[in-house]
């Protein structure tokens, strides 16, 4: 088995800073010897999706939808917090049969689309929203999934038309391959390789369109997918599952060996699409209540290329500040 304890004094410190991992989705065996971490970013939704998916907007902060009520949260990018905790809440018209919003972080901008036939739009910094230029009067509509292309600012997304390549700045896209709508997408950290869920996990090769492997059927309901860049896992895959669990994909293993996918957290609701923190290297991971946050420690990162040194070093001050606070608070 691949899983090695990670006896960095660094991720130490930030599982005893964070305490316990959320109340329902819980690190496996298997995934504290990984020496992943888990968090709850925020809490409090409620509703059959939760919060789909999230994005790291130009001044740091993280923006996130809820059906529910219908709103576009903004938070800051600390973790613990609630519904209450947001920066701003816009509320947006439900356009579409499933109007939570995809969305995704590309070129320093955060770009979306509700569900099955929205607009492709760009958010500002309160959640407002504005249709990407000269894709008003196209023919393309969001479909379930999209990602942000770390290496050309591009969007790798599922739409009505198949799995497009959208250039948001001018508004221009360019087909993938027709025909496949997948429920969920991400990209590798070297831009090379789109992720999609259909059925099972998929891989293709974003510039030709051409499928390189799809893996089998592991029967937990895989949804969202990050490949972890960097330190002893590195290439393998994390998959939010739709049974409350999340998994790890070694992509090297063939098809058959039991080490090819092992659980890393079980105990959650419904897990859906995961979303990059392009920021300190760590994974969004969306529920039915709540958005979880994965680490996988200060050598390596998940959906992303490896961030600099002080982006990690800027998290672990704010998971002190937090345990300051914590303990602040126990001993009043």
């Amino acid at each position: 088995m691949r899983y090695k304890i990670i006896l960095s004094s660094v991720v130490a410190a930030a599982c005893l800073l964070n305490g316990p991992a959320n109340a329902s989705l819980t690190l496996t065996p298997e995934g504290i010897a990984g020496g992943f971490t888990l968090t709850t970013f925020v809490s409090g939704f409620s509703a059959q999706y939760g919060p789909l998916a999230q994005g790291i907007l130009p001044n740091g902060n993280i923006v996130t939808g809820s059906q529910l009520d219908q709103k576009i949260y903004v938070f800051k990018d600390l973790d613990g917090q609630t519904l209450s905790s947001a920066v701003s809440a816009a509320p947006y018209v439900c356009q579409t049969g499933n109007c939570n919003y995809a969305m995704a972080a590309a070129g320093g901008n955060v770009y979306g689309a509700q569900a099955y036939g929205g607009f492709y739009e760009k958010f500002d910094s309160n959640g407002s929203r504005t249709q990407i230029p000269n894709m008003v009067a196209t023919d393309l509509r969001g479909h379930l999934g999209m990602w942000g292309n770390p290496v050309n600012g591009h969007l790798i997304a599922s739409s009505n038309l198949g799995l497009v390549d959208i250039e948001p700045v001018a508004g221009t896209y360019r087909i993938i391959k027709a025909g496949l709508f997948p429920d969920g997408v991400s990209v590798s950290p070297d831009g090379t390789t789109a992720y999609v869920e259909n059925g099972v996990i998929q891989e293709y090769e974003i510039t030709t369109g051409s499928l390189l492997r799809s893996f089998p059927n592991f029967g937990h309901g895989p949804y969202g997918t990050g490949v972890i860049s960097g330190g002893p896992l590195n290439g393998d895959i994390i998959v939010n599952n739709n049974d409350g669990t999340v998994g790890l994909l070694d992509p090297t293993k063939p098809d058959g060996d039991p080490n090819q996918f092992v659980l890393i957290a079980t105990g959650g609701t419904r897990g859906d699409f995961v979303s990059p923190d392009l920021t300190n290297g760590t994974l969004f991971l969306s529920q039915n209540e709540q958005v979880a946050r994965l680490s996988c420690g200060p050598d390596c990162s998940i959906g992303a290329p490896i961030p600099e040194p002080e982006s990690y070093a800027l998290l672990l001050a704010g998971l002190a500040l937090v345990g300051l606070m914590v303990r602040r608070k126990n001993l009043t």
